[in-house]
C-alpha cells in the first residue's frame, strides 16, 4: 500500500525554501532560544499552518535552520580553487559584518551542543567533519603530509573557532584580527617547510 500524498504540501511545496530562508534570516537575528512556530510565521510573513504543512514541528524547523546555518558558516562556494590567500579570504567573509551573523549563530548552536542537545550535537560534530575533511584536502595541496593533515587542520578550525568567539563577545577587531594573523603567519611558515 502506498502512502497517502497531502495535495497540499505538494500545492506549496516550491515555497519551502523561500519559507525556510526567510526562518533562517529570522534565527540569524534573533537567535534559537525563544524561537517558535507562531513568532517565525509572524516574522516571515506567512501563517502558522503554512509552517506545520512544511515542517511539522518547531523541532524539525529548528533542525533544517541548524543544517543551513553550520553549512554556509566558513563556506564560500564563489571562493575559486586558486584564490591565493583562501584562510584570510574566509575569515575576512566570516568576520564582516554579514558573515558574524553566521558565525553568532554557529556559536551559540555549538553552545548548546555541548549541553547536551543530541540533535543539535550530531549536526555540530557532522558539520566540524566537513570542515576538518575540506581544509585537510586544502592543506594536502599546500604540501601537508596527508598523515598530518586532519590534525593541522583541527588546529586551525579550533583556533578559528576560538577567535570567532572572542571576537563576537568582545568586539575587538583589531586585536582579534591580529591574533588570527599569526596563527596564519605560524602556518605559512610549516608550508614553507613542508615544500622544502
Amino acid at each position: 500500500m502506498s502512502e497517502r500524498v497531502d495535495g497540499r504540501k505538494l500545492r506549496y511545496m516550491h515555497r519551502r525554501g523561500e519559507v525556510l530562508r526567510a526562518a533562517t534570516e529570522h534565527a540569524l537575528d534573533q537567535g534559537l532560544d525563544d524561537l517558535t512556530l507562531r513568532k517565525v510565521a509572524q516574522a516571515v510573513g506567512v501563517s502558522h499552518a503554512t509552517l506545520v504543512h512544511h515542517f511539522d514541528s518547531k523541532e524539525r524547523l529548528v533542525a533544517e535552520i541548524v543544517e543551513l546555518v553550520l553549512a554556509e558558516t566558513l563556506s564560500v562556494p564563489d571562493l575559486p580553487q586558486d584564490h591565493p590567500d583562501p584562510l584570510r579570504e574566509i575569515w575576512r567573509r566570516a568576520t564582516e559584518e554579514s558573515g558574524r551573523r553566521h558565525v553568532k549563530l554557529f556559536v551559540a548552536i555549538t553552545g548548546q551542543a555541548v549541553f547536551g542537545d543530541p540533535m543539535l550535537a550530531k549536526a555540530v560534530a557532522s558539520s566540524m567533519e566537513q570542515r576538518t575533511s575540506l581544509i585537510a584536502e586544502g592543506l594536502v595541496q599546500y604540501g601537508c603530509p596527508r598523515s598530518r593533515a586532519r590534525v593541522v587542520a583541527t588546529s586551525l578550525l579550533g583556533g578559528m573557532r576560538g577567535l570567532f568567539v572572542d571576537l563576537i563577545i568582545t568586539g575587538e577587531q583589531e586585536r582579534v584580527g591580529a591574533a588570527f594573523e599569526d596563527m596564519i603567519s605560524e602556518l605559512e611558515g610549516r608550508i614553507a617547510g613542508w615544500g622544502g
